[in-house]
């Protein structure tokens, strides 16, 4: 099945959502890169190449975990609760791993400035999800998908009056008398007793 192909048990509708996914990644990747540039300029500034790979290594961890996490997105989208879950979850934890490893790398390390990877990576972080939550508020989502078929008429759309003595097949035979049993004459020829 294609990424744009809705799924039957899927609630939204699809294309709005990898539309809004493509926003979300377009921002995303504008974002990150704007403040590491910004990072890169302060990191120069202030501790010189220090501070340039410090830019650099706060900027590369940005946009890889944007990266996983808006492309994980778009290839689930309208495949289900269950396989969203498992992609997002999955994927946190592997990135957490990954953010582990580099970090426990550059402790020793003397080649990047502390301060300035410490800010970049904050600010993307918080960049990121201010750009989130600003584009999904004003995301324009259906809740019902427009090729929806109508459903069947059936009888009791047709007729929507209760049964009464007398309608077709089915008679409505009276329970409150005594005389309105299953050998009732009303109930063997279908008249309704006085």
């Amino acid at each position: 099945m294609s990424p744009s192909a809705p799924n039957a048990d899927s609630y939204v509708n699809t294309p709005e959502i990898l539309a809004l996914i493509r926003r979300v990644f377009v921002g995303l990747i504008i974002l990150t890169c704007a403040l590491g540039a910004a990072g890169l300029v302060a990191g120069a500034l202030i501790a010189g190449w220090p501070g340039v790979w410090a830019a650099l290594i706060a900027a590369a961890l940005g946009l890889f975990f944007t990266g996983t996490t808006v492309g994980g997105l778009y290839l689930v989208a309208g495949r289900g609760m269950h396989l969203l879950m498992a992609v997002l979850l999955g994927g946190w934890m592997v990135k957490m791993v990954i953010l582990g490893v580099v970090v426990f790398w550059l402790r020793g390390q003397e080649f990047y400035h502390r301060g300035t990877f410490a800010a970049t990576i904050l600010a993307i972080v918080i960049g990121a999800l201010i750009v989130e939550i600003v584009l999904v508020a004003r995301a324009r989502i259906p809740y019902v998908g427009g090729a929806q078929p109508a459903p069947a008429v059936t009888s009791v759309t047709a007729n929507p009056r209760p049964p009464v003595a007398g309608d077709g097949p089915a008679r409505v035979q009276p329970r409150d008398r005594a005389d309105s049993g299953p050998s009732s004459p009303a109930a063997r020829t279908g008249d309704e007793p006085e």
